[in-house]
Parts: C-alpha cells; sequence; structure tokens
C-alpha cells in the first residue's frame, strides 16, 4: 500500500520493515515480508501514480521522481550524498531548478509561555459583583517559518562564485536580449530570477527553501472589568469590557513568513493579527411580573414574558498591505517569492493615520491612499556598489517594522429574543420565542484589500529605459495611461466581503408534556 489519501491502496502491512524499503507515514511500504509482489493498478491515466508506485514510474530516480523503475539502493548515512542530485553553479546558470525543501530545525527548542494576573474583586450588594483584574502573556520559542536560504548581497568588493552584482530582475534590450553588466557579463536569469540562484548561502537549494525555527517571542497585556448583577425585581445583567494588546513575530505558524526582513525577525515585531483594543460585550434577561393567576384567561396571556439579548462591541483586528509580485525584495526573490508576505512601505509623509480615508472601503471609496505607498526602490550603486548601473528596478524589504499598522472597521451586533412561556398545570407547557438576530442590521465588513500587485504581470525581464515608478498620478488617476514599470496599488483598501449575517427572524414553538 502506498498511501496517499486512500487512493493508492494495494498492500497492507503490519508495520514498517526496516532498512528493506523507503516507507510512509503510519507503517506503510510495499516490501517483504508483508507483500510478495509489486503491481501498477489499471487506469485509464497512468501517469496518475508516477512518484507513488516504483513500477509505475518510468523515469529515473532521482529527486523529481524519487522512484524510479527499480528500487534504488538502501541510504548510506551520509548527509552530503544528497550533493550528488544538487544542481551546481553552472547548470543553475543554465536554468537549472534548485532544490525546494522545508525542515524544522534541529536546535530548535520547546516554545513555552508565562502566564499571570491580578484580581480584585468586589460585591458591594448581595446581587451585585464587580471584577477588575490584569491578566498578562509572555510568549518564548514561537515557530517562525524562515527562508534559511535567503540570498546575499554580492558587490564587486565582495563577490560571490563569480557574481559582482546583486539583482533580482534581468534588464533587456527592446530585442529581449540582455544588456550588460558593469564587468561587461550580461544579465543572468536564473529559474528564481537574476542571479538569485547563484547567491545563496547554499548552492543548489532554492532560495525559498524553509526552516522552521523557534525564535519568535510575543506578549499579551490586558485591563479586564466585569460586572454581575443576579436576577432580582426579574432583571438580570452581565457586563464585560476588555481593553488588551496581543504583539508578536509572528501569529499562528503558516506557510509564509509575515514580517518584513526575515534574517531580521524583530523587524517584523508588532500587533498580532488577533489583536482586538476594545472588546465591550453585555448580555441581559428581564422576566415581565405576573399581572393575574395561571388559571385564568387573561393569566396564560400575559404571564410569562421575559425579553433576552446580548451585544458585543469590538476593534477591528489589524492587517498589513503586502505586495509579493516583486515590487518589495525583488533582490532576494524577484518575482517568485512564494513564501514570505512583503509588507509595503508607506510613502515619505505619512503615516498609518494619513494613509486612511475614513471610509470603510465597502461603498466604492478605498479606506486606504493609494498615493500613501510606495515601492522601496535601490538605487544604482546602493548597497556598496551592489546594484548595478542600468538597474533602476530593484527593491528592497522596509527597514523598519510596520507590520500591523492598520486595522479594519469596528464590528457591532445586537441579538435579542422574545419569550412567552404558558403553564398549563401539570398537563404540561407552551413556549413560544421570537428571535431576532443583527437587531439593527449592522454590516460588519471584512478586512480591506491589502495585497497589491504593483509589478502587474509579475514581469521579471524590465526593458532598459522604461520608467521604474508610474507615470500616472496615483491619488487622482490612479487607472490612468502609465509608462511606467511599476503601477499603482490597485484595489488597495476595497472591502470585498463582510462578516456575519444580516439581519435574520425566527420564530419557535415548543409543548412540554
Amino acid at each position: 500500500m502506498y498511501y496517499d489519501r486512500g487512493e493508492l491502496s494495494a498492500y497492507f502491512s503490519p508495520g514498517y520493515a526496516a532498512g528493506e524499503v523507503l516507507g510512509g507515514p503510519f507503517g506503510v511500504n510495499q516490501a517483504p515480508p508483508f507483500v510478495n509482489s509489486q503491481l501498477c493498478p489499471q487506469s485509464s491515466i497512468t501517469e496518475y501514480y508516477n512518484g507513488y508506485i516504483p513500477t509505475c514510474d518510468p523515469n529515473v530516480a532521482n529527486l523529481a521522481y524519487p522512484w524510479g523503475k527499480t528500487l534504488g539502493p538502501a541510504p548510506s548515512g551520509n548527509a552530503s550524498d544528497i550533493n550528488q542530485f544538487l544542481p551546481n553553479a553552472y547548470q543553475v546558470m543554465n536554468g537549472a531548478i534548485p532544490f525546494s525543501m522545508g525542515v524544522y530545525d534541529r536546535k530548535n527548542t520547546l516554545p513555552y509561555s508565562m502566564d499571570y494576573t491580578l484580581d480584585v474583586q468586589w460585591q458591594p450588594r448581595g446581587d451585585l459583583a464587580i471584577e477588575i483584574g490584569y491578566v498578562g502573556n509572555l510568549d518564548r520559542h514561537q515557530v517562525i517559518p524562515l527562508p534559511f536560504n535567503q540570498p546575499n548581497i554580492a558587490t564587486p568588493g565582495n563577490p560571490i562564485r563569480g557574481q559582482n552584482y546583486t539583482y533580482g530582475y534581468t534588464v533587456v534590450q527592446p530585442n529581449f536580449t540582455p544588456i550588460n553588466l558593469p564587468d561587461g557579463t550580461p544579465f543572468l536569469s536564473t529559474y528564481e530570477g537574476g542571479n538569485n540562484d547563484l547567491r545563496v548561502p547554499y548552492m543548489g537549494y532554492s532560495a525559498e527553501a524553509e526552516d522552521y525555527k523557534t525564535v519568535g517571542i510575543g506578549a499579551y497585556n490586558a485591563l479586564q472589568v466585569h460586572i454581575d448583577k443576579l436576577m432580582s425585581h426579574g432583571f438580570e445583567t452581565s457586563i464585560s469590557y476588555t481593553f488588551s494588546r496581543a504583539t508578536d513575530d509572528q501569529s499562528a505558524m503558516g506557510l509564509f513568513y509575515n514580517g518584513d526582513n526575515p534574517n531580521n525577525v524583530q523587524s517584523g515585531y508588532g500587533l498580532s493579527d488577533f489583536d482586538r483594543t476594545h472588546v465591550l460585550n453585555f448580555s441581559y434577561a428581564y422576566n415581565l411580573p405576573n399581572f393575574y393567576t395561571w388559571d385564568t384567561l387573561k393569566g396564560k396571556l400575559t404571564n410569562g414574558w421575559s425579553l433576552n439579548g446580548i451585544t458585543v462591541l469590538q476593534s477591528g483586528q489589524p492587517f498589513s498591505v503586502i505586495d509579493y509580485s516583486g515590487a518589495v525584495g525583488s533582490i532576494f526573490y524577484s518575482v517568485f517569492d512564494g513564501i514570505t508576505n512583503p509588507i509595503v512601505p508607506l510613502a515619505p509623509g505619512c503615516t498609518a493615520k494619513s494613509a486612511t480615508t475614513g471610509a470603510s472601503g465597502a461603498f466604492g471609496n478605498p479606506a486606504l491612499k493609494s498615493s500613501c505607498f510606495t515601492v522601496p526602490l535601490l538605487h544604482p550603486g546602493d548597497l556598496n556598489g551592489a546594484i548595478p548601473a542600468g538597474d533602476v528596478y530593484e527593491t528592497n524589504f522596509l527597514v523598519s517594522g510596520e507590520r500591523n499598522i492598520f486595522r479594519q472597521a469596528p464590528q457591532r451586533r445586537a441579538d435579542i429574543s422574545l419569550a412567552k412561556l404558558t403553564s398549563f398545570g401539570d398537563h404540561g407547557s407552551l413556549r413560544y420565542t421570537f428571535d431576532v438576530f443583527n437587531l439593527t442590521n449592522t454590516t460588519s465588513f471584512d478586512i480591506t484589500g491589502n495585497n497589491v500587485t504593483q509589478n502587474a504581470f509579475y514581469n521579471n525581464f524590465p526593458v532598459a529605459g522604461t520608467p521604474a515608478l508610474p507615470t500616472n498620478n496615483c491619488t487622482s488617476n490612479p487607472s490612468g495611461q502609465n509608462n511606467g514599470f511599476y503601477t499603482c496599488p490597485a484595489g488597495l483598501g476595497i472591502t470585498l466581503h463582510t462578516i456575519g449575517s444580516p439581519r435574520q427572524i425566527q420564530m419557535s414553538l415548543h409543548y412540554d408534556f
């Protein structure tokens, strides 16, 4: 049996036959003594089984096709043996595909958190309780996905594998022939753009090879206030308010690194994705008094009414503006950044507050000003001469952190229920409810459009002489004629989705006997 969610089932085995064949997860394998023969399942698409079942794969075994026609030799135990499968500098220069991989760092330590609270409770009277508390948390050794093979900076004074310059784009002439670098050699175009694959720390591995490291930190601090009024005179309520701040290097363990430069994890320290500054919620219940006895018709009609509800008011969640089209960090990943979410920097003179319009972004008016965002351009000669003459299109990561400096619109919702309980003595009771969800029909908007593409077509072959920045006005005419290589951040600040539902009304009738 070869494990692939169950589609490729041929054999079952009680365990992993150690040393005889590369086993799959959960003891899945295809080797004696549990298996006496191997076969290719009949299928109209024979390629479907290639790479899963050795005897079905017509290719010679390599990293791309690890099985091949026959069973390969047993592993030698020498980690350096993998080098024979990796492309060398000459092969990479001619377009060879580097090997992409992800690992969990062997030096990782166990993540942990330290929690602490301080509460003060006061009960001024029998039906009223007040609690004020501080809640704190410190996280250490959070797991963060980091590209461990991010290209280094090559300069004429510090060349890397014969590369005197640093570039992720291949600047070409109008006939698409690469122009020459100052050292007389032409611009290269490796598999991951420019000369990126020749500047990596570990030759043959992809620039996007990933290492999950326990290097992140986080903190949470909150003031919490809670008031409980117990049932008296038919009324009870509970009110809770939280004023908090959550910060970290990375929120949750995902595939992408969400900070600035992954070589400087602390540069991405900022508000957590789930941070909400203010959260206020209160619930209530009011039982109307009984005006008549239950054995009368008036009593059955007017007694047993109650009103219940809950209301939640909360701040929106933080977000960043990102662009992985090469408009940020091209000298590291060109237009092939599939491993980080590069943050688009604010333009000079703009702040997080001045970059917002005050609109929700849901009705045609964007929530963010496109003119307040720019491309972190590098100029020829920057980085100690790393950027070659003629290449005005390269971009860097942010120097200072601007992660999660924006916040979505606040959210509010009120639900209410009117109920009537009618008792028929020992014979049973009838309960009727009239429920209204989202009483005010208030729309709660999702995060606005924050993923922009300033290199509209992911073009990594700019034509020499083309202006780098947009030639149209990104404030008054963002969709106008543009002769520049980069474009205005179209779609920025437009809200396309809502959270929750519109007003809904339901009624129910329940009889107990």
